[in-house]
């Protein structure tokens, strides 16, 4: 088998958990470090992160020499050795989640809410970065490429209430409800949006929720995404 077969045989053994490395090498903006039986070693340029999975010691040898000695975005899918990169590089560990994704064969219907889904231009960025809880991870410039990635608002009464788009490894992510509009529909209606526009572009539906994060969790439920059993974590430089 080539490289890039023996690693989709590999990551299709559980597709769920590695949903987020079959997605950038589904885009192509991935490039293939290692795989083999014991697992795979990947560079997504399109997120500047390394994504790793390693069943057992024999594989994680053979991919630490690949890792560069400055690297500061890593994605790892098994706990074992998550210490380990974490103290080898300097970073620092993001606490655990998990990976949910759309998995029925036909996309979630568009439930009514009071408003409307529209997707935004670059004009609401600074909108967007205002509103947004996590705005100091990436600033204005990461709002600006999320927005050109695609980014769905949710508007009642001509106001932007709400937004959800995705983060430059592909996951939907970024989305937040206002507080004056929380508890309305918006938040469901956001991510159903988010997962139809994921299909209609032919990409994997799928984002990844911190495991504490009870209420988030519970809206990926309700929506009728299948979420993962086994976490991963991303370990970067603060």
């Amino acid at each position: 088998m080539s490289l890039n077969e023996t690693a989709l045989a590999c990551l299709n053994r559980n597709r769920l958990l590695y949903l987020n490395m079959l997605e950038v090498l589904r885009r192509g903006s991935a490039e293939l470090l290692w795989a083999g039986e014991g697992g795979v070693l990947l560079y997504d340029r399109g997120s500047g992160a390394y994504m790793l999975t390693a069943r057992d010691r024999a594989a994680l040898d053979g991919m630490l020499p690949l890792l560069p000695a400055d690297c500061d975005l890593l994605v790892g899918h098994d706990l074992w050795y998550r210490d380990e990169l974490a103290g080898r590089f300097g970073l620092w560990k993001e606490e655990l989640c998990v990976q949910a994704a759309w998995t029925a064969p036909e996309p979630p219907e568009a439930p009514a809410f009071g408003g409307e889904l529209h997707l935004l231009g670059e004009e609401w960025a600074p909108y967007v970065c205002e509103h947004y809880s996590k705005s100091d991870i990436g600033g204005l410039e990461h709002i600006r490429q999320a927005i050109g990635a695609g980014m769905l608002g949710a508007f009642v009464d001509g106001t932007l209430a709400g937004f959800a788009g995705f983060h430059s490894e592909g996951s939907i992510g970024l989305l937040e409800v206002l507080p004056a509009y929380r508890r309305r529909g918006l938040g469901e209606a956001l991510l159903r949006g988010a997962v139809r526009l994921a299909l209609e572009r032919g990409q994997y539906a799928f984002g990844q929720v911190l495991i504490d994060n009870a209420p988030s969790l519970a809206l990926q439920k309700k929506v009728g995404m299948t979420v993962a059993r086994e976490p991963l974590y991303w370990l970067f430089r603060r």
